[in-house]
Formats: structure tokens, sequence, C-alpha cells
């Protein structure tokens, strides 16, 4: 491990660099100089992983087939999951960054080692204790930030615009400044899925006869056989982070995900992976169940029938390779009338999510107000038919 902390500098003036989003480079606040981020983690010997990932999707249907009773759904997990190409340690890197903890929240975030980081981005604490980074694995890819904070800043304002019953402290200008760029830790796992499905369609035809209309129903039995495989099913590694807010960001572009470096990190914080593998395998697996199940029942779905349901499946899923990533998100809490309210923009594609509250303060003045102007609207109208005025 270095014994010395080492930040990027600018190579022709010795000032410090940050990542710039919206050219994708690293510039220089002092002369103006950018750089491409292999180019500087180069000078400062960094070596990322050069493993890689490619999608493949493999799909094969069989003709209908009689099911002559119902089955039940069976799912069979072989394989183990496949981590060995992330790598242990971050070594040298660890020179370069430290971590930080919130005593308040437990909340941990990454930072360069010249980061005055003076709150914590999950609860606003402003008390945020600083320490080596250690025991921790080393990203493999990075997705870098898109949009700039002007551009996050922006985004959350046009969300924020014509809601006449939000309050005021969400779209003041002290709580938009708390809006923070924070590279959230992502599992993405790759697997299998083989998948026989049963399904029970049903069409009907109707005529008259004298006076009745009868109508007649036939079922059929509808088989399905699908293989998929499934590359970077993505689940958050942040205890911090809502699952579903973070679902609800994607989709995120993985063509523009490149090999980690600690280049894209100037100018930004980075959480800091706290679920294990195996605390997230149980969801990337029903999510591939779930897709792989979708595939078969649209299928399904474009025969002649007027209805189609479930009858049963047998499902093999197989666990692959696992990666560790950082994605691009800007977070925003917001306390307020004793709760605390969590915003996300995906800064990759300015995706943004979370729930807005009602000043119920405001309704009722605004009510209230109304209700008045049109009791005196009411007031003169009357007057006006019996001769008042």
């Amino acid at each position: 491990m270095a014994k010395e902390t080492v930040n990027y500098k600018c190579p022709s003036c010795g000032g410090p660099l940050h990542f710039d989003s919206a050219t994708g480079k690293l510039k220089c606040d002092y002369c103006l100089s950018v750089y491409k981020p292999d180019e500087i983690a180069k000078m400062y010997g960094d070596k990322p992983d050069q493993s890689a990932g490619k999608q493949q999707v493999e799909y094969d249907q069989e003709a209908e087939a009689d099911f002559t009773s119902r089955k039940e759904d069976e799912i069979t997990v072989g394989g183990k999951w496949d981590a060995s190409t992330i790598p242990a340690d971050w070594g040298e890197d660890s020179a370069n960054m430290v971590a930080y903890t919130c005593p308040s929240c437990g909340g941990e975030i990454l930072a360069e080692a010249s980061t005055a980081a003076t709150s914590c981005p999950y609860c606003g604490n402003p008390t945020i204790i600083e320490s080596k980074l250690t025991g921790t694995m080393r990203p493999q890819y990075i997705i870098p930030f898109k949009l700039d904070q002007k551009a996050a800043s922006e985004t959350y304002r046009n969300f924020c615009k014509g809601k006449m019953l939000l309050p005021k402290t969400f779209s003041s200008n002290s709580t938009i400044e708390k809006l923070r760029g924070i590279y959230v830790p992502f599992w993405l796992f790759d697997s299998r899925v083989s998948g026989d499905y049963a399904f029970l369609g049903e069409t009907s035809t109707s005529h008259r006869e004298g006076d009745y209309i009868v109508t007649r129903t036939s079922q059929y039995s509808i088989r399905r056989s699908l293989k998929v495989g499934f590359n970077h099913i993505p689940t958050d590694a942040s205890r911090n982070m809502p699952d579903d807010l973070m679902d609800s960001l994607e989709p995120f572009d993985y063509s523009q995900m490149t090999q980690f470096s600690t280049s894209y990190l100037p100018g930004y914080l980075a959480d800091r992976s706290d679920v294990s593998i195996e605390e997230s395998s149980d969801r990337a697996k029903n999510r591939a169940v779930e897709s792989a199940q979708n595939i078969a029942f649209t299928d399904a779905r474009r025969g002649p029938y007027a209805s189609v349901l479930p009858y049963g499946s047998q499902v093999s899923f197989e666990k692959g390779q696992v990666h560790y990533a950082l994605l691009p998100v800007y977070i925003l809490k917001v306390a307020w009338n004793g709760k605390n309210y969590l915003y996300a923009m995906n800064g990759q594609t300015g995706k943004f999510v979370g729930d807005l509250p009602v000043d119920k303060g405001r309704f009722f003045g605004l009510f209230g107000g109304l209700t008045g102007i049109l009791f005196i609207v009411f007031y003169i109208l009357v007057q006006f038919i019996l001769g008042g005025f």
C-alpha cells in the first residue's frame, strides 16, 4: 500500500482536478485544462479491472402440448455466484480515498482524501467521522455522471413547479443546495433461466337459437418452453438507499459503463457497499424468474384466445457471475413535519423519483380564501337580483 496520499492534480498548473459530467473529462478549475480520465489514470498508475461483460439472450419456443392436470410452480436453483473477478480490496487506490461515517444514521460514504465532508447526505447530520478506507471491495465498473449539479437542480425545480400545496421548504434555494451527487454501489448479477410453462387458454363464440343465445366456450392447454440469459441484473448494495427508490431510477444505459477508475470520482461522493451478494441474490433471482415468466406469458397470449391464465411451471435458475459497479445518483433528503422525504435522480438519464407531501395549512388557507371569494360573489349577485345595488 502506498505510504502517502495522492490527489489528482493538473499536469499543467498543479491545481486540483474534478470530473466534469458534461464533457466526461477531468477539468482544472484554475487553468481550465481538460484531460481524459484514462490519461490521468495512467499517470497515477491506476490499473482498472480488464474484465468486461456482454449481454446475451436466447429464446426457444415449443409448440402447444397437453397438460392433463394442474401443475404446481417449481423453482430449482443451481450453481454458486461467481464473484472471483471482483478485486478483494482497493490496493494502492486506498491511499487516495477516505471513508466517512455518520454517527447518527450509520451511513458510510467514500470520497477523495481532500474532500471536506461536513454533513451526511442521508440524514443531514453535520458531524462526520473520517477514517481510513479498509475492508471493502474495489468496484469493477462505473457509469460516470452525465448530468451536472446545475442540471440536477433544474430538474428538481421542475419537479416541484406548479404544485401549489407543496410546503415552501421543499422548493427553497437552501433545500435545493443540499442536492448531492453520489455513486451508489450495485451488484450486477448474470444468470440463466430455463422453464416449462403451462397456461390455460379460452375462446368463446355465441349464436342465437330461437329465443336463446348459446355461448360455447373451449379450453386449451398451452405450453411454452424457453431459455433466457440475463446479464447485469441490478440490485443496490446500500442499506441507506430504499430498494424501491433505486429500482424506480432504472434503466441505466450499460453501453456507457466503463472500467472503474478513481479519476471519475473527483467532485462526487461514493456510497460504501454494506449489503452482501447473498443478501441481494434473492432479489436478482426473483426479477429474472418473473421476467422469464412474463416472456412466456406474452408469447402465449399471441394465440387466438380470449383469455390466458397461468397453469403451472417448472423453472431452473442458474447462478452466474456477479459484478460490482458504481452508478450515478443525485439524492436529496428533506425533513418536514416530523418526517423525512428522500428524492433521487438518475445522474445519467435525469429520471427523478420521490413523493411530494401536501401542506394542509396551505390547503385550508387556499380553500378558505376561495370560499370567501365565492361568498362575496354570491352575496353581490343576490343583492343585484333583489335590487340592493
